[in-house]
This record gives structure tokens, sequence and C-alpha cells, in this order.
């Protein structure tokens, strides 16, 4: 009498196979992830440098527009204001419209900037900017509204260069003349003790400084400046 014989895997062929498919597809997965996490840090870093881009490409294009006139030097004087806690903060009549509201259009033309650090309902630190006109209507100034310039800055630090010896000073009290160049030193980041903050100091000239020194009888100092990364530590960042 003839035996039928049947083929098929054994049991240990099953488990080899199943060991080895979990191998390739475990192997699979660790790849996807890897290449997912990569992803995901350059575009972070992409999106982090895409935001630094726009917070000191508003500060130049605001600063550059800087409007003076010495004979009316109190309305177009630059205030400025240092709290070591909540950084620094200035003010300035600027000629751009750039991100001004659409609210708020009745400053069109000229308009006084303040920009410094604020605090949100959270008590969370973003860089601010408010607008007021540059030449006030009687009845007072009307109440300062702030918008967010960026909330990924926790530091805030603001230096004026002379016109005259093109000395650096943290402070400008001149009403009736204009800095040379003002300096920006912007830290961008949470401020959380974990992740050190990537500091951005940009020195931006003032194009009608020199002619404002001229109608003082004044001569302009020969100075330049350039726009570079450092690790100076701005006012309102704790290390």
């Amino acid at each position: 009498m003839n035996r039928v014989r049947h083929s098929g895997f054994t049991l240990l062929e099953v488990v080899l196979a199943v060991t080895i498919l979990g191998l390739v597809i475990g192997a699979i997965t660790a790849t996807w992830h890897a290449g997912l996490n990569g992803w995901k840090r350059s575009a972070g870093i992409s999106d982090s440098f895409q935001r630094e881009r726009i917070v000191m490409g508003t500060l130049e294009d605001l600063t550059k527009s800087i409007v003076f006139a010495p004979s009316k030097d109190m309305l177009y004087d630059i205030s400025f204001t240092h709290d070591q806690q909540a950084g620094d903060s200035v003010s300035f009549v600027t000629g751009s419209d750039m991100l001004l509201p659409p609210a708020e259009s009745t400053t069109a033309g000229f308009r006084r900037v303040t920009i410094g650090l604020q605090r949100d309902q959270y008590n969370r630190s973003y860089l601010g900017i408010a607008n007021a006109p540059a030449l006030q209507v009687d009845g007072g100034a009307p109440e300062t509204v702030w918008h967010v310039l960026s909330m990924d800055v926790c530091g805030f630090g603001v230096r004026f260069r002379s016109p005259r010896d093109g000395s650096w000073a943290d402070k400008w009290d001149e009403s009736n003349l204009l800095p040379g160049a003002i300096e920006y030193t912007v830290a961008f980041g949470a401020n959380d003790g974990r992740t050190p903050p990537v500091v951005v100091t940009l020195a931006i000239e003032l194009p009608i400084a020199p002619y404002v020194l001229q109608q003082l009888g004044q001569t302009t100092a020969q100075g330049s400046t350039t726009n570079t990364v450092t690790t100076r530590t701005p006012v309102g960042f704790s290390q």
C-alpha cells in the first residue's frame, strides 16, 4: 500500500521565517524613524532660521527708515529704557509701514514705534511692537496696544554708536542728535535652562545720521558695523 507524503513547513522553519521577517520589519522601522526625526530636526532648524530672519529684517527695515528733524527733536527723539529684568526697550519715529496692522492705518506715513520684551496673559515672554502717531493729537496719547513680533525671543538688548567718535554706549540721551548706528542683540529660545539660546547681534547704520550731524555743524566719525552672531548676553536673558 502506497503512503501519501504531504509537503509543508516544519515548526522550526516557521519560527525562523517569522524571526527573520521581524528583524527586517524592525530594521525598516528604525530606518524610517531615524529619517523622520532627521527631517523634523531639519525642518525645525529651517523654521527657526526663517523666524530669526524675519525678526532681524523687521528691525533693520524700521531702523533704517528712522525720521528725525533737529528743529523738532522733542517729537522725533529716540527714547530708551533699561530694565535688568524686563530687558531693553527703544522707541523712535519711522517712515516704514512694515507690520502695521490695518486697524492702525491712521499712523501710516510717520509713526512712532516702541520695541521691547513684553509678557502675555500666560506670563510668556515675547518681543513686542507698539505703534503710535508720530505727532500726537490733542487729548493725549492713545492707549498702547502691543503686537507680537516674535514669541521665540527671551532676551533683547540695544546699544548706540556715537556719530562723533564711533564709541558704543548702552543708552542714548541726546535728544537733539541721532546715533550713527543702533545695535540689536536678540536671544532666540525658550530660556528654560536646558537648551542654550541662539544670540544674534545686528548693527544697523542710520542713513540720515551724518546729515543730522552736519546740520549741527559737526563732523561724522568714520566707523563701520558688521552683522555677526555673537555670544553677548542681552538684557532680560538669565543664564
